[in-house]
């Protein structure tokens, strides 16, 4: 992992992998048959976690880590760190009560032990992938590589593939037990078989409930909210001192000119009001529209506001 940390500081772009550094057929058959082991795994390992370059990702854990990497990184260590403590609780202590009491359990109404064997054996195959997700994390994150890149190659992988895949049927393993817990009587040959059961479920619940805690925590943020222009009166003043014209139709520009408050056309010889951003209405209507806001009911400016009337008319 410290050879991966360092080529991601290296060489960011090319990240798709771990780094392994590739050996010559010649110097790989000089090596012991352990190595040889050792050196094959890694390499077939790598190609399993962490997708060839070019391949694209649609998961939605990279448009998080795209939008937000420094907390989307605080997120991921989190909770891969929970999960992963979270599957090894779980599988050594279904491996260690069903190892003791496996014929006992088989007495009870509802197989209950079986739903604590294939719980334990899913979270066993969901162990690597987070442990790889955290631990790549970190390396690049302290390193000071490219996070997206580290993202995007370990959600398009097979691995994480087959891990979304074991985590629906997961879960709807979890709905099956809780349906045969809640329906399940007491067994006196192997009465922890319930308790275990139902702090297995507990702790699973936790586990989604700190997710969604930490996600909330750490990822989302409050937009602040626009303030609203507050709706403020003109003064009597202010409204008297507007200038009043009469509409002559024989010197308008627009035969059909109408109210915007009222929706009426203009009528030959009525008065009318005129605000600075050069917009015009009946003065009855206007006035009582100013009683109440101050600002234009076109264009929203307020009647106080310094404008250049011909600047406002082009």
């Amino acid at each position: 992992m410290s050879q991966y940390a360092a080529a991601v500081h290296r060489e960011p772009q090319h990240l798709t992998r771990p780094h392994v550094r590739h050996a010559s057929s010649h110097s790989t058959q000089k090596m012991s048959i352990p190595w040889r082991l050792w050196y094959g795994v890694v390499h077939t390992a790598g190609r399993f976690f962490f997708a060839a370059g070019g391949e694209q990702s649609d998961d939605h854990l990279v448009e998080v880590v795209r939008r937000e990497p420094a907390a989307a990184t605080q997120f991921i260590q989190s909770i891969a760190l929970f999960s992963s403590l979270g599957n090894v609780v779980v599988v050594i202590a279904s491996a260690t009560f069903l190892s003791m009491y496996w014929s006992r359990c088989g007495s009870c109404d509802r197989p209950l032990r079986w739903w604590l064997l294939l719980q334990g054996i899913l979270q066993l195959s969901q162990l690597p992938v987070r442990v790889v997700l955290l631990l790549s994390v970190r390396a690049v994150d302290r390193a000071g590589g490219n996070i997206e890149a580290c993202i995007a190659s370990l959600t398009a992988s097979p691995a994480w593939k087959i891990s979304k895949t074991v985590a629906m049927l997961q879960y709807g393993w979890f709905v099956l037990g809780l349906v045969w817990w809640m329906h399940s009587e007491s067994c006196p040959s192997c009465p922890g078989i319930g308790k275990l059961t139902a702090a297995i479920m507990a702790l699973s619940a936790a586990r989604a409930g700190a997710a969604l805690a930490a996600f909330r925590l750490v990822l989302t943020r409050q937009e602040p909210e626009a303030e609203e222009p507050k709706v403020m009166a003109a003064t009597p003043s202010q409204i008297s001192a507007l200038p009043v014209e009469r509409y002559v139709l024989a010197l308008s520009e627009d035969a059909e000119a109408t109210c915007s408050i009222c929706l009426t056309e203009y009528d030959d010889g009525d008065l009318l009001k005129r605000l600075p951003c050069g917009h015009d209405f009946h003065h009855r209507c206007i006035d009582k529209w100013l009683r109440r806001s101050k600002r234009c009911p076109l264009c929203v400016h307020a009647i106080d506001e310094t404008r250049n009337l011909q600047h406002k008319l082009q």
